[in-house]
């Protein structure tokens, strides 16, 4: 499904004007990099800190593109380098570039004092982007059922820091009044707006299942109808074979397992 852009109100969803003010230059494709090392228990972590000053001062190594990510829950990666991939348009693999190929493999066979090789495991991934945003409009912190998916951002070639966009655009939404929120994933980032209980899905007499009135409500303004892709309406075939907008949809709060709701 491939999304178009649109302008709706007083606010812009176009996916250029959008990622206008996010700081990054735009990249010749997604960034990969090198994992190397992965630690979870505290111990590990602190460890890992001393293996990546180690790394650093290893001849052959660039210093600069050594790394070390923390994650919520504690964990931390060592990385390194950034390599850009591109997707080929007719095979749709990814690029694979000489640099990456060559950096994996010096990563790879490089031994400790005991000829052991420390990191015979690395493997490319990619690159994780840190988490931003304003905290209080995270959704993480709201005691909450569900609430309505109004837009998912997602990297491309063009346009990879989709955490910082998503976060700009809740923003922009709280500016017009609305309750949104943000939460990162791995690979993509939802705004959302509202908080709802149990009672944002109505049981009517007719045994089927209907979005309150609040909810409803909600909807009926134009910038919350949809849920938008990278600032696009996307469209989708329905059970009866006909292309329709994809329409924002009730979410459970990450904290009550997430997923879709019909």
């Amino acid at each position: 499904m491939k999304p178009r852009r649109i302008q709706l109100g007083a606010i812009s969803l176009g996916l250029a004007i959008v990622v206008g003010g996010c700081a990054g230059a735009p990249r010749k494709g997604l960034p990969w990099t090198i994992v190397c090392l992965e630690a979870t228990e505290p111990d590990h972590v602190i460890r890992l800190e001393r293996i990546a000053t180690t790394l650093r001062q290893t001849p052959g190594i660039r210093p600069a593109d050594v790394r070390v990510t923390h994650g919520a829950d504690g964990a931390a990666v060592l990385h390194y380098g950034v390599y850009p991939r591109r997707r080929d348009r007719k095979t749709r693999k990814l690029s694979e570039s000489p640099a990456m190929r060559r950096d994996l493999r010096v990563v790879r066979e490089l031994v400790d004092n005991s000829n052991h090789r420390f990191f015979a495991r690395a493997r490319t991934a990619p690159m994780p982007l840190a988490d931003v945003g304003n905290p209080a409009w995270s959704l993480t912190n709201v005691e909450a059922t569900y609430t309505l998916q109004v837009a998912v951002f997602e990297p491309t070639e063009k346009v990879w820091n989709y955490k910082e966009i998503a976060s700009k655009y809740c923003g922009e939404l709280r500016a017009l009044g609305f309750e949104a929120y943000y939460f990162h994933g791995n690979a993509s980032s939802m705004v959302t707006v509202g908080a709802f209980g149990p009672d944002a899905l109505v049981r009517r007499a007719d045994g089927h299942t209907y979005y309150s009135r609040d909810v409803r409500t909600l909807r009926e303004n134009d910038l919350l109808k949809y849920n938008l892709v990278n600032g696009g309406i996307c469209r989708a075939r329905n059970d009866e074979g006909q292309m329709v907008a994809v329409l924002s949809s009730l979410v459970l709060v990450p904290e009550n397992a997430g997923g879709w709701m019909p």
